[in-house]
């Protein structure tokens, strides 16, 4: 039987803490850049996203790795109590692994048969993976997207300027999809332009600071198109078996 159910105009993401900070979860249809320094919980933020998505929401979703090895990944999140494995032989999630295209890999022996790698001859170009997102967040009936992470278009494209195409292309496609999407980046100080930034409906900012008065992560909503949020720097942590866990805002 067809589901209609109407959705609301909120995709929450399930995250303890976050959805009461931005009025109810994130405006649906929207992207989100999420980024911060290495270490900060950056892919463990954006797996919980699709994780919650399906299990708590019965909301399909697509994760694009173009950096991390798929095997690590799964092991990664695993402490987390997020079974990847079993999301994908649900139907509900497919993972779209770019990240040997830049090495000439071709082993997917290892991999689940739900998910797929693209390698250097499947990989014509950017533009041509963001056309492969889209296909299969059709083939899903998929309401979130993650891409994880950004930085690594520089790898697969060779000027800035392509780079920077790439993500407007890949920001209007998936937002004229309805697509609601995590695009997580690092914090590179050697980048000139916050094109990501710009372009995204959202800004997360993740911090993590080791040692000192300060000591700690925290989570700042730095724009967030389309809905009240919090300004304020928010503690977070990571809770076994949940995974980020946002806290007020201290005083």
């Amino acid at each position: 039987m067809e589901n209609t159910e109407v959705k609301s105009d909120r995709c929450q993401t399930g995250i303890p803490g976050l959805d009461e900070i931005v009025d109810g979860g994130f405006p649906r249809g929207r992207t989100i850049l999420l980024k911060g320094e290495c270490g900060t919980g950056k892919t463990i933020f954006a797996a919980q996203f699709l994780h919650n998505g399906i299990v708590k929401y019965n909301e399909p979703g697509v994760l694009v790795l173009l950096e991390q090895n798929i095997n690590y990944f799964k092991k990664d999140v695993a402490a987390f109590n997020f079974q990847i494995d079993e999301l994908e032989e649900s139907g509900k999630l497919v993972i779209i692994d770019a990240s040997l295209s830049r090495f000439n890999l071709t082993d997917t022996a290892t991999k689940s048969t739900k998910s797929f790698s693209l390698t250097s001859r499947d990989l014509i170009g950017t533009k041509e993976v963001v056309d492969i997102i889209i296909d299969a967040a059709k083939e899903l009936k998929a309401d979130r997207v993650v891409i994880d992470s950004l930085p690594a278009l520089d790898n697969l494209v060779r000027s800035k300027e392509n780079v920077r195409d790439v993500i407007l292309y890949m920001n209007y496609r998936l937002q004229s999809k309805g697509l609601t999407s995590i695009l997580v980046s690092d914090i590179l100080e050697h980048r000139s332009s916050d094109i990501e930034g710009y372009v995204s409906d959202g800004v997360i900012l993740l911090r993590y600071q080791p040692s000192g008065p300060d000591a700690g992560r925290t989570l700042t909503i730095q724009k967030m198109r389309g809905t009240k949020h919090s300004g304020n720097i928010h503690p977070f942590g990571f809770k076994e078996g949940v995974g980020v866990e946002v806290m007020e805002a201290e005083d």
